[in-house]
């Protein structure tokens, strides 16, 4: 039978075991062969003792590389969450992960649909293309759109977060690194778990799970989320605020198991989500965020997806089958004309620009994506892990996107973009002692990009004129990696690596120069060669984990967003770039229940060439925080509460975004800003009740911000994202 699936039953206290950022792997009985994950199932938990105390580790299993295989023993920079950690933190989303990641950006437009993520200082910091990211978000082994990858994360078993360029074996737009979400799978053990938590600004959140038998050899697990949430930025006009939201989440999952050799798990997921987000505010008023709108602020999702995996456990390898597919329909309305910026910029009273039937945007897309992998993996005789595969991908995104300015682009875009790709991929590790291993893969990718769109004037001739085009592009991506790691010792391995990454060039989504009869822009592919070494394990006899890199990335033709404040349009450039840093994470646990833990990460960005005149050499890549810092603390020990056994625990965390350039023009930077974060909770097999306190000390803090245009004085005006205020609440659950 292939090896049991060792995810938690989601009974409330997650793992059994707390995992930190790093936790080394404990010694196998033979260091070249990597242990299959039943035998590491089967092993006695590791412990070790401090006085009269001791604290039990468990093994970090990874699944980086796609196969099963101790952190340790990965060469490469990763952290992973678990389980219990994603609980205690509320790591829901990817902001909040972002937070608790070295070299992980998120750039938060401010609508769902336009967040993105880099990683490192390399990738695209705004989704301007049907398909545009450097980080891909993988949920359970699918691939998910980039314009529906900012969603809430719901029953999640673990998150690895994988820098450094990953084409070899995730291939499509892996450039700069990718980001592996796996939701808990179905278990034998019969159960039903019911929750809920309130909240100031109106928040709400009820959760229901379902686990159990369906037969002999079949398990499900049904899971569904809503949530609801008041708005916290106040728009004067309306007398409403934004910011709020009402999303609901479903999780289905039925695994069978026909055989001993055998697992066959679908997965389902839906999620519809209603927001009235923010959007950008204007930054420079001296009550930021204040809104001043003629029409409401809206964005609508609803996302299906999921897929049908297939692992057959052969007497030489293991056969893995994974079918995706993925579906949205998003529809965003927005005022183009917030009185307060545009009083900023021209002196005029706020109301002057009060007319809803003018000044709006209304973007609507839908799309859907098929995604096919196969691959075979498996272990020589001499201990060489070998892993080989194909993957099909296809995307079909059709726009609707209609601009009514009375200044600018008053007109109606329909455009459709296919995306159609094949890719042979293969790796192996390969062990010259019972130290020293080589590990090298490859892939190549054929990726075909089609485009037709329509232009239709709606301004009787003033600001444009009807047109249409059809076009493809086509590009033969080779990428790969090279890595040689070393055992120091038992515990601590350190690791040398090459690594080539890769993303398509494409088409805008709405390019502006079609209203003037001009071609569709284009952008070529962006390639990154990263060179990285790294150390990580574990010291003191247990009692510290360290794990920490040094990276320099090399980058041609990125793609990098460029906006005109007088033409209020935006074009995508290729820009060479160069990056380099340290990233540095650690975990300590000095007496039984106690552990701190704590990344860091340091960054300089340059751009190094560039045909745009606005946008000079020398200057900084955007949206990439010269330092990051993220520290937690956290204590738990059995606490009896009524007669009942179970563990209480408090974690308190610190978080620092440092300063970042807001666009490749450099125009300004935005400053740092930290926050504060509280959690306290007891739980049992039965229940848990929990507390949090986010962002503890109202930081007021811009997340992002763009340029906008001047004032009449001459000075800058520019608009800004907000970050969360404080939150805070309760929960409860219930576990029968």
């Amino acid at each position: 039978m292939i090896a049991p699936r060792t995810s938690s039953t989601g009974r409330g206290q997650g793992s059994a075991r707390y995992i930190p950022l790093f936790v080394a792997a404990t010694c196998l009985s033979n260091p070249v062969q990597i242990a299959k994950a039943q035998d590491i199932a089967e092993a006695p938990e590791p412990q070790i003792d401090i006085g009269s105390d001791t604290i039990f580790l468990g093994e970090i299993i990874v699944q980086a590389r796609k196969i099963s295989e101790p952190l340790q023993e990965a060469p490469l920079a990763v952290t992973v969450f678990d389980e219990q950690e994603i609980e205690r933190a509320r790591i829901d989303d990817a902001r909040r992960l972002s937070l608790d990641t070295p070299g992980l950006n998120f750039v938060d437009t401010g609508v769902r649909g336009s967040n993105i993520s880099n990683i490192r200082g390399v990738g695209s910091f705004f989704p301007q293309s049907a398909d545009d990211t450097s980080v891909p978000l993988f949920l359970d082994g699918i691939p998910i759109p980039v314009r529906a990858q900012d969603l809430d994360y719901f029953d999640i078993a673990a998150i690895e977060v994988l820098r450094g360029p990953q084409s070899a074996l995730y291939g499509r737009n892996a450039q700069a690194g990718a980001i592996n979400i796996r939701t808990v799978d179905p278990t034998y053990d019969p159960f039903a778990q019911i929750g809920g938590e309130i909240g100031n600004q109106d928040y709400g959140r009820v959760t229901a799970l379902v686990n159990g038998p369906l037969g002999d050899t079949v398990a499900g697990r049904f899971g569904i989320q809503f949530d609801t949430l008041g708005g916290h930025v106040p728009d004067l006009n309306l007398g409403t605020s934004l910011g709020g939201h009402d999303i609901v989440n479903s999780n289905s999952k039925i695994l069978w198991q026909p055989g001993e050799a055998t697992d066959v798990t679908f997965a389902l997921r839906y999620g519809n989500y209603d927001e009235d987000p923010v959007g950008a505010a204007w930054r420079e008023n001296p009550s930021f965020p204040q809104t001043f709108l003629d029409m409401a602020t809206s964005y609508k999702l609803e996302t299906i997806g999921g897929g049908l995996t297939i692992e057959h456990d052969f007497d030489f390898a293991t056969l893995t089958s994974v079918t995706g597919f993925n579906h949205y329909n998003s529809l965003f309305m927005a005022d183009d004309s917030d009185g307060l910026i545009f009083q900023a910029i021209t002196g005029l009273p706020a109301f002057f620009f009060n007319n809803p039937s003018a000044d709006y945007r209304r973007i609507e897309d839908h799309d859907n994506q098929l995604s096919q992998e196969v691959r075979l993996d498996g272990e020589l005789d001499n201990g060489t892990r070998w892993l080989a595969g194909v993957n099909l991908f296809r995307s079909d995104l059709d726009l609707d996107f209609t601009s009514n300015s009375t200044g600018f682009i008053f007109g109606r875009f329909n455009n459709g973009f296919t995306n159609e790709s094949y890719a042979l991929f293969g790796e192996a590790t390969i062990p010259f002692n019972e130290r020293l291993r080589l590990t090298g893969g490859a892939r190549y990718t054929h990726e075909r990009r089609k485009f037709s769109g329509q232009f239709i004037d709606l301004s009787g001739g003033t600001l444009g004129f009807d047109s249409s085009e059809a076009s493809s592009l086509d590009f033969n991506l080779w990428t790969g990696r090279a890595a040689l790691s070393y055992d120091l010792t038992a515990d601590v391995t350190g690791y040398l690596s090459a690594a080539r990454g890769a993303k398509a060039g494409g088409f805008q989504l709405a390019d502006f120069d079609a209203a003037r009869g001009l071609p569709t822009s284009t952008f070529q592919p962006a390639f990154t060669w990263t060179y990285e070494t790294g150390l990580r394990g574990t010291v003191l006899n247990g009692i510290l984990d360290v794990s920490t890199s040094a990276f320099f990335n090399d980058t041609t033709d990125e793609h990098v967003q460029v906006f005109e404040p007088i033409t209020f349009q935006s074009v995508i450039e290729n820009v060479d770039t160069e990056t380099y840093g340290v990233e540095f994470e650690t975990a300590l646990r000095p007496v039984a229940g106690l552990t701190l833990s704590g990344g860091l990460a340091l960054l300089h960005t340059e751009i190094t060439k560039s045909a745009d005149p606005s946008v000079r050499v020398g200057n900084a890549v955007p949206f990439a925080p010269s330092v990051t810092v993220n520290l937690a603390v956290e204590y738990a020990q059995p606490v009896v509460v009524w007669n009942w056994s179970g563990e209480a625990y408090l974690r308190a965390e610190y978080q620092y975004v440092g300063t970042r350039t807001v666009d490749p023009q450099n125009t300004f930077d935005l400053d740092p800003f930290d926050v504060v974060n509280l959690y306290a909770g007891w739980n049992n097999e039965a229940f848990s009740v929990y507390g949090f306190v986010t962002n503890l000390f109202d930081e007021d803090y811009a997340q992002t911000a763009f340029v906008f245009g001047a004032a009449p004085t001459g000075g800058l005006v520019s608009v800004g994202v907000p970050g969360e205020p404080r939150r805070f609440g309760m929960g409860l659950k219930y576990t029968f």
